[in-house]
């Protein structure tokens, strides 16, 4: 991703536009695709007033939708949230080790072992 060379801001970017590639606004979905595909920068999906429009669309959505829950189901959404993420926190978790382990043996392998000279 262009925007970020942070891992976990990345890795949220990436996340975020697989959801609106899977998601029912065909506008987004186009979007993301595009740029998961690298076709299209994050910024430039980011500053175009069509996906940005469709973006505001639907937060504004959002936002209206949750004026109306009740109090139970504003808790009932929070315990979901906190659920989903202490999920999320653990698959990031899983992903550093792996890509960590992936760096280690890399390494290792790029790097030939120092035998002993015969000669001393």
């Amino acid at each position: 991703m262009d925007v970020t060379h942070d891992a976990n801001r990345a890795r949220s970017l990436r996340r975020a536009l697989e959801s609106l590639r899977a998601g029912p606004d065909p506008k987004l979905r186009e979007m993301a695709s595009a740029v998961l595909r690298g076709e299209l920068t994050a910024q430039q999906a980011f500053t175009d007033p069509e996906y940005t429009s469709a973006l505001f669309a639907g937060a504004a959505e959002v936002r209206r939708a949750g004026e109306q829950r009740s109090s139970s189901e504003v808790d009932e959404a929070g315990a979901r949230f906190a659920a989903w993420q202490r999920q999320r926190d653990g698959e990031d978790e899983d992903e550093d080790e792996r890509a960590e382990s992936a760096r280690r043996n890399s390494g290792s392998r790029l790097m030939p072992k120092h035998r002993a000279d015969p000669g001393t």
